[in-house]
Protein backbone atom coordinates (compact mmCIF):
# COMPACT_ATOMS: atom_id res chain seq x y z
CA UNK A 1 0.00 0.00 0.00
CA UNK A 2 1.35 3.42 -1.01
CA UNK A 3 0.42 6.23 1.39
CA UNK A 4 1.23 8.98 -1.14
CA UNK A 5 -0.88 8.91 -4.30
CA UNK A 6 -0.77 12.60 -5.29
CA UNK A 7 1.86 13.23 -8.00
CA UNK A 8 2.46 16.71 -6.56
CA UNK A 9 3.60 15.27 -3.22
CA UNK A 10 6.88 13.37 -2.89
CA UNK A 11 7.25 12.98 0.87
CA UNK A 12 6.79 14.27 4.39
CA UNK A 13 9.00 16.41 6.61
CA UNK A 14 9.08 14.93 10.14
CA UNK A 15 8.39 17.12 13.16
CA UNK A 16 10.18 15.55 16.11
CA UNK A 17 8.27 15.36 19.37
CA UNK A 18 9.97 16.50 22.59
CA UNK A 19 11.82 13.64 24.28
CA UNK A 20 14.19 14.62 27.04
CA UNK A 21 16.83 12.68 28.90
CA UNK A 22 20.54 11.95 29.18
CA UNK A 23 22.78 9.23 27.75
CA UNK A 24 26.39 8.31 27.22
CA UNK A 25 27.34 8.57 23.54
CA UNK A 26 30.53 8.06 21.62
CA UNK A 27 31.99 11.50 20.91
CA UNK A 28 31.83 12.01 17.15
CA UNK A 29 35.30 12.78 15.74
CA UNK A 30 36.29 16.10 14.21
CA UNK A 31 34.72 19.53 14.43
CA UNK A 32 31.14 18.33 14.20
CA UNK A 33 29.51 20.33 16.96
CA UNK A 34 27.83 23.73 17.10
CA UNK A 35 26.70 26.07 19.85
CA UNK A 36 23.28 25.79 21.48
CA UNK A 37 21.40 29.07 21.17
CA UNK A 38 21.08 30.75 24.55
CA UNK A 39 23.45 28.32 26.27
CA UNK A 40 27.08 29.29 25.63
CA UNK A 41 28.36 26.50 27.89
CA UNK A 42 26.74 23.82 25.73
CA UNK A 43 27.36 22.46 22.25
CA UNK A 44 25.21 20.09 20.20
CA UNK A 45 25.99 17.31 17.78
CA UNK A 46 26.10 18.79 14.29
CA UNK A 47 27.51 16.27 11.80
CA UNK A 48 28.54 18.12 8.67
CA UNK A 49 28.40 16.78 5.16
CA UNK A 50 31.82 16.32 3.64
CA UNK A 51 33.65 15.66 6.92
CA UNK A 52 36.22 12.96 6.01
CA UNK A 53 36.12 11.43 9.50
CA UNK A 54 32.35 10.97 9.15
CA UNK A 55 32.30 9.46 5.66
CA UNK A 56 30.48 6.46 7.18
CA UNK A 57 27.62 8.70 8.35
CA UNK A 58 27.58 10.53 5.01
CA UNK A 59 27.18 7.31 3.02
CA UNK A 60 24.54 6.04 5.42
CA UNK A 61 22.60 9.28 5.03
CA UNK A 62 22.99 9.45 1.25
CA UNK A 63 21.52 5.98 0.82
CA UNK A 64 18.82 6.15 3.51
CA UNK A 65 17.39 9.47 2.35
CA UNK A 66 16.60 7.82 -0.98
CA UNK A 67 14.37 5.31 0.81
CA UNK A 68 11.25 6.53 -0.97
CA UNK A 69 9.45 3.22 -0.58
CA UNK A 70 9.82 3.30 3.20
CA UNK A 71 8.73 6.94 3.44
CA UNK A 72 5.76 6.74 1.10
CA UNK A 73 4.43 3.30 2.01
CA UNK A 74 5.41 2.87 5.66
CA UNK A 75 5.65 6.44 7.03
CA UNK A 76 9.39 6.21 7.62
CA UNK A 77 10.74 9.47 9.05
CA UNK A 78 14.46 9.78 8.33
CA UNK A 79 16.66 11.46 10.92
CA UNK A 80 18.80 14.32 9.59
CA UNK A 81 22.51 13.77 9.05
CA UNK A 82 23.43 16.37 11.66
CA UNK A 83 21.90 14.19 14.42
CA UNK A 84 23.79 10.94 13.70
CA UNK A 85 25.46 9.35 16.72
CA UNK A 86 26.11 6.03 18.48
CA UNK A 87 24.63 5.56 21.95
CA UNK A 88 26.64 3.65 24.56
CA UNK A 89 24.29 3.69 27.57
CA UNK A 90 20.86 5.19 28.25
CA UNK A 91 20.21 7.08 31.47
CA UNK A 92 16.97 8.64 32.69
CA UNK A 93 14.50 9.99 30.14
CA UNK A 94 10.84 10.85 29.63
CA UNK A 95 10.01 7.18 29.09
CA UNK A 96 11.60 5.48 32.10
CA UNK A 97 11.34 8.31 34.66
CA UNK A 98 7.86 7.05 35.59
CA UNK A 99 9.51 4.00 37.19
CA UNK A 100 11.29 6.04 39.87
CA UNK A 101 10.05 6.19 43.47
CA UNK A 102 7.68 9.13 43.95
CA UNK A 103 10.06 11.66 45.51
CA UNK A 104 12.92 10.88 43.15
CA UNK A 105 10.50 10.89 40.20
CA UNK A 106 9.22 14.40 40.95
CA UNK A 107 12.77 15.75 41.17
CA UNK A 108 13.84 13.95 37.99
CA UNK A 109 10.75 15.10 36.08
CA UNK A 110 11.49 18.70 37.01
CA UNK A 111 15.08 18.28 35.89
CA UNK A 112 13.99 16.78 32.57
CA UNK A 113 11.48 19.56 31.94
CA UNK A 114 14.22 22.14 32.52
CA UNK A 115 16.63 20.73 29.92
CA UNK A 116 18.86 22.03 28.41
CA UNK A 117 19.19 24.69 31.15
CA UNK A 118 19.47 22.04 33.88
CA UNK A 119 22.19 20.03 32.13
CA UNK A 120 25.16 20.01 34.50
CA UNK A 121 27.42 17.01 35.05
CA UNK A 122 27.62 17.89 38.76
CA UNK A 123 23.88 17.27 39.22
CA UNK A 124 23.36 14.22 41.49
CA UNK A 125 21.32 12.54 38.75
CA UNK A 126 24.44 12.52 36.58
CA UNK A 127 26.96 11.27 39.12
CA UNK A 128 28.04 7.95 40.60
CA UNK A 129 28.03 7.44 44.39
CA UNK A 130 31.46 9.04 44.91
CA UNK A 131 30.20 12.25 43.27
CA UNK A 132 32.12 11.89 40.02
CA UNK A 133 30.23 12.46 36.75
CA UNK A 134 29.01 9.28 35.05
CA UNK A 135 31.40 8.18 32.34
CA UNK A 136 33.20 5.31 30.63
CA UNK A 137 36.85 5.59 29.60
CA UNK A 138 37.99 3.68 26.55
CA UNK A 139 40.80 3.03 24.16
CA UNK A 140 40.01 4.06 20.56
CA UNK A 141 37.60 1.71 18.81
CA UNK A 142 36.59 1.25 15.18
CA UNK A 143 33.28 -0.04 13.85
CA UNK A 144 32.05 -1.05 10.43
CA UNK A 145 28.61 -1.71 8.98
CA UNK A 146 26.93 -4.99 9.87
CA UNK A 147 23.30 -4.89 8.75
CA UNK A 148 20.09 -2.86 8.69
CA UNK A 149 17.38 -3.82 11.18
CA UNK A 150 13.86 -2.80 12.14
CA UNK A 151 13.39 -2.64 15.91
CA UNK A 152 10.01 -3.03 17.57
CA UNK A 153 8.31 -1.90 14.35
CA UNK A 154 9.20 1.67 15.32
CA UNK A 155 12.82 2.37 14.34
CA UNK A 156 15.32 1.43 11.64
CA UNK A 157 18.95 1.15 12.67
CA UNK A 158 22.29 0.41 11.06
CA UNK A 159 23.93 -2.23 13.25
CA UNK A 160 27.69 -1.88 13.79
CA UNK A 161 30.37 -4.48 14.43
CA UNK A 162 33.99 -4.14 15.61
CA UNK A 163 36.51 -4.07 12.78
CA UNK A 164 39.16 -6.35 14.33
CA UNK A 165 40.18 -8.32 17.41
CA UNK A 166 41.43 -5.21 19.23
CA UNK A 167 38.10 -3.49 18.70
CA UNK A 168 36.36 -6.61 20.00
CA UNK A 169 38.38 -6.41 23.22
CA UNK A 170 37.53 -2.73 23.66
CA UNK A 171 33.86 -3.51 23.04
CA UNK A 172 33.93 -6.23 25.71
CA UNK A 173 35.25 -3.65 28.15
CA UNK A 174 32.45 -1.25 27.24
CA UNK A 175 29.89 -3.99 27.80
CA UNK A 176 31.28 -4.67 31.28
CA UNK A 177 31.29 -0.96 32.11
CA UNK A 178 27.64 -0.73 31.02
CA UNK A 179 26.78 -3.64 33.31
CA UNK A 180 28.43 -1.91 36.26
CA UNK A 181 26.68 1.35 35.49
CA UNK A 182 23.32 -0.41 35.20
CA UNK A 183 24.03 -1.99 38.58
CA UNK A 184 24.70 1.42 40.13
CA UNK A 185 21.38 2.76 38.87
CA UNK A 186 19.46 -0.38 39.81
CA UNK A 187 20.74 -0.13 43.36
CA UNK A 188 19.93 3.58 43.46
CA UNK A 189 16.53 3.68 41.73
CA UNK A 190 15.33 0.07 41.63
CA UNK A 191 15.84 -0.61 37.92
CA UNK A 192 18.60 -0.48 35.29
CA UNK A 193 18.07 2.40 32.88
CA UNK A 194 19.68 0.74 29.84
CA UNK A 195 18.89 -2.59 28.18
CA UNK A 196 21.28 -5.36 29.32
CA UNK A 197 22.50 -6.37 25.85
CA UNK A 198 24.55 -3.75 24.05
CA UNK A 199 23.99 -3.55 20.29
CA UNK A 200 25.98 -0.65 18.80
CA UNK A 201 24.00 1.08 16.07
CA UNK A 202 23.18 4.31 14.27
CA UNK A 203 19.47 5.11 14.20
CA UNK A 204 18.58 6.33 10.72
CA UNK A 205 14.94 7.10 11.45
CA UNK A 206 11.59 6.10 12.91
CA UNK A 207 8.39 4.54 11.62
CA UNK A 208 5.46 6.80 12.51
CA UNK A 209 2.93 3.96 12.65
CA UNK A 210 3.68 0.55 14.19
CA UNK A 211 0.98 -1.22 12.20
CA UNK A 212 2.56 -0.05 8.96
CA UNK A 213 6.00 -0.67 10.42
CA UNK A 214 5.11 -4.32 10.96
CA UNK A 215 4.77 -4.70 7.19
CA UNK A 216 8.04 -2.93 6.31
CA UNK A 217 10.51 -5.81 6.75
CA UNK A 218 11.02 -6.54 3.06
CA UNK A 219 11.51 -2.85 2.28
CA UNK A 220 14.14 -2.65 5.03
CA UNK A 221 15.98 -5.60 3.55
CA UNK A 222 15.89 -4.02 0.09
CA UNK A 223 17.45 -0.88 1.56
CA UNK A 224 20.13 -3.04 3.21
CA UNK A 225 20.91 -4.55 -0.19
CA UNK A 226 21.53 -1.04 -1.54
CA UNK A 227 23.47 0.12 1.50
CA UNK A 228 25.87 -2.79 2.05
CA UNK A 229 28.01 -2.34 -1.10
CA UNK A 230 27.91 1.46 -0.85
CA UNK A 231 29.21 1.56 2.71
CA UNK A 232 31.69 -1.31 2.43
CA UNK A 233 35.14 -0.18 3.59
CA UNK A 234 33.79 2.81 5.53
CA UNK A 235 34.64 2.90 9.22
CA UNK A 236 33.66 4.84 12.32
CA UNK A 237 36.43 5.57 14.81
CA UNK A 238 35.79 6.83 18.32
CA UNK A 239 38.34 7.78 20.98
CA UNK A 240 36.11 8.92 23.86
CA UNK A 241 32.64 8.61 25.35
CA UNK A 242 30.76 11.66 26.63
CA UNK A 243 27.67 12.58 28.63
CA UNK A 244 24.87 14.11 26.55
CA UNK A 245 21.46 15.55 27.17
CA UNK A 246 18.71 15.42 24.58
CA UNK A 247 15.57 17.42 23.89
CA UNK A 248 14.28 15.36 20.95
CA UNK A 249 15.56 12.71 18.56
CA UNK A 250 17.63 15.15 16.51
CA UNK A 251 19.08 17.34 19.28
CA UNK A 252 21.86 16.03 21.54
CA UNK A 253 24.08 18.38 23.54
CA UNK A 254 27.02 18.26 25.95
CA UNK A 255 29.15 20.61 28.02
CA UNK A 256 31.49 22.40 25.64
CA UNK A 257 34.58 21.48 27.69
CA UNK A 258 33.57 17.86 28.30
CA UNK A 259 35.34 16.27 25.32
CA UNK A 260 38.73 17.77 26.19
CA UNK A 261 38.47 16.51 29.77
CA UNK A 262 37.59 13.00 28.64
CA UNK A 263 40.37 12.97 26.07
CA UNK A 264 42.80 13.77 28.88
CA UNK A 265 41.38 10.92 30.98
CA UNK A 266 41.59 8.53 28.03
CA UNK A 267 45.20 9.38 27.26
CA UNK A 268 46.17 8.81 30.88
CA UNK A 269 44.23 5.63 31.56
CA UNK A 270 43.64 3.83 28.27
CA UNK A 271 41.15 1.62 30.08
CA UNK A 272 37.45 0.82 30.22
CA UNK A 273 36.35 2.23 33.56
CA UNK A 274 33.50 4.10 35.12
CA UNK A 275 34.51 7.67 35.87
Amino acid sequence: MTMIANPKVSGFVPVWAPFKGFSLLFDNPGDNYSKVNGYPELEKIDCRGGSPELAFYQTLWDVSREAGELACSYLFCALPLHSYHVTVWDGLNDFNVRRLPDRARLEAEQWLRSLPASFDSRNPLLTVPDGEPIGIRIEPIEFEYDCLEKWNNSSIVARLKPTDSHAEVVLKGIEKARERLNGVFEQRFGFPTAVPQYRPHVSIGYLANKQLGEKAEEAVQRLHTQLAPAISGRRLRFATIGMYGMSDMETFFRRACYEKRLQTFASRSGSNELS
